[in-house]
């Protein structure tokens, strides 16, 4: 580590209130503006396939909580690490949290029968890789430099 103090990951927006702001976004362009599939085209299988992976990504999420709490780290995006996690759902992914959210949105698109939430998805995947992923990194490499280096060579940004 370093002398000069280094600055939490994240500040404003927050990624929590990206992903509820586009979940947000995406449900009133659905109401005001319908972008779906034609009622004929959303089957029960499609619909399944979408709670099915609304119900992963939340297992995600909590599996990653339970983590974080096993070892007692911050979660907080607006605070610093205070451990580099590499075990549970951080052994497949750098990110399994935002992964669960881009996942979330994904799985709402089908259940619901909405390309909105399918937009959404894929504008989450790129405002949480440019405004939360990037400075999150940034601050992993500069907490733990000897660590962080061998972690992303083994593991994997998304999947």
């Amino acid at each position: 580590m370093t002398d000069k103090p280094i600055a939490p990951p994240n500040s404003w927006p927050l990624p929590p209130l990206m992903t509820i702001g586009m979940m947000a976004l995406c449900w009133v362009f659905d109401k005001t503006i319908p972008l779906g599939w034609e009622p004929e085209d959303v089957t029960t299988f499609m619909r399944g396939t979408g709670w099915a992976i609304v119900i992963a990504a939340i297992a995600i999420d909590v599996w990653a909580m339970m983590t974080f709490r096993r070892h007692r780290a911050n979660i907080m995006p607006h605070k610093s690490a205070t451990d580099l996690i590499m075990d549970g759902p951080f052994a497949h992914s750098r990110n399994p949290i935002y992964l669960a959210n881009v996942m979330l949105m994904v799985g709402f698109a089908f259940a619901l029968g909405s390309r909105w939430f399918l937009l959404g998805g894929a504008a989450l995947f790129l405002i949480l890789a440019e405004f939360a992923i990037k400075r999150e990194e940034r601050h992993m490499a500069a907490l733990f430099p000897q660590q962080w280096p061998d972690y992303i060579k083994m593991v994997r940004r998304w999947l």
